[in-house]
């Protein structure tokens, strides 16, 4: 007899995609071409180190420069760009890394190192009170980022688990993933309307890529069940109708993932390194949502 989670890692198997050779080598284009973005940048950021100090309940913030000390607890648009460049800083640091050894559709030693230095970080900015979405995100995130309630209209009385962010979910394991990305201040949102031949559709999770990109990730809970078994193909389809490829435009994770933040934390790697094809229905969906999304250019 089956049990469920058996009946889960058979699906798992089929429905999570194989890398190919040809889809590491857009990963890596894709990761080079972040890197000279984040490069560019940096070097249009102020040059000084950014440091925070305590005095009782005050937060006093100095800049290092040329060997010079500068009180800058009043500029806080100073203080907010020396905390990106920081924080590009980590990133690049780690995209050297990741280059240097070549990108490989397990990267568990990289992501263990990347993701508690990046919370450490942005841990510390956090107690200082600067505002993270302007240290970690571009102008069109922060605005995808501003709204992330669910925008489905029917069975809204499901919507019983908030994250720390308060936002309202179905499922326990669609609170974990959101309170990760959360934490990670990833961009998202929770059950966007995207209407596919004159049909809507709601993906549990829409992530905003610092280029305006948009991808999709689902939470695969319940393939136990028929219907949601039924439910899940339908969107897979309609999905490909509009050119959106497992593995380049939507992701999976599924309800054994869930037992490990690690597992979570590796498919979220892959979302944020992803080379996604512009898509013109996401674009669309951006747009809606008020970003300036400049560049679309639907080919590759």
């Amino acid at each position: 007899m089956k049990t469920k989670d058996n009946y889960t890692r058979k699906s798992t198997l089929v429905l999570t995609p194989v890398i190919a050779k040809s889809q590491i080598d857009r990963i890596n284009k894709r990761i080079s071409s972040e890197l000279y973005e984040l490069r560019d940048e940096h070097k249009s950021l102020p040059e000084g180190k950014l440091y925070i100090r305590y005095r009782g309940d005050l937060v006093l913030f100095t800049e290092r420069c040329k060997g010079k000390l500068f009180g800058i607890t009043r500029n806080r648009d100073l203080v907010h760009k020396l905390a990106r460049r920081e924080y590009l800083q980590l990133q690049m640091a780690f995209i050297d890394e990741i280059l240097e050894e070549g990108w490989t559709p397990r990267t568990e030693k990289v992501i263990a190192r990347l993701y508690p230095q990046i919370e450490t970080l942005l841990k510390k900015y956090e107690d200082a009170g600067l505002d993270i979405d302007q240290i970690t995100m571009t102008p069109n995130q922060r605005i995808w980022n501003s709204d992330r309630h669910s925008q489905k209209e029917n069975r809204r009385e499901e919507l019983i688990y908030p994250t720390r962010g308060g936002v309202y979910m179905r499922t326990q394991s669609e609170r974990f993933i959101g309170d990760l990305l959360e934490r990670l201040h990833i961009p998202y949102r929770y059950e966007t309307r995207v209407t596919i031949n004159n049909r809507a559709y709601h993906p549990d999770f829409i992530i905003m890529l610092p280029d305006g990109r948009l991808v999709i990730l689902e939470h695969v809970g319940r393939m136990d069940l028929r219907e949601y078994d039924e439910d899940l193909i339908t969107r897979l389809q309609a999905y490909d109708s509009i050119g959106l490829m497992i593995g380049r435009n939507v992701f999976m994770t599924f309800h054994h993932d869930i037992r490990e933040e690690a597992r979570v934390k590796e498919v979220l790697f892959q979302v944020l390194t992803a080379s996604p094809p512009w898509n013109k229905t996401l674009v669309s969906v951006a747009r809606k949502a008020g970003c300036q999304i400049e560049q679309p250019a639907y080919g590759s």
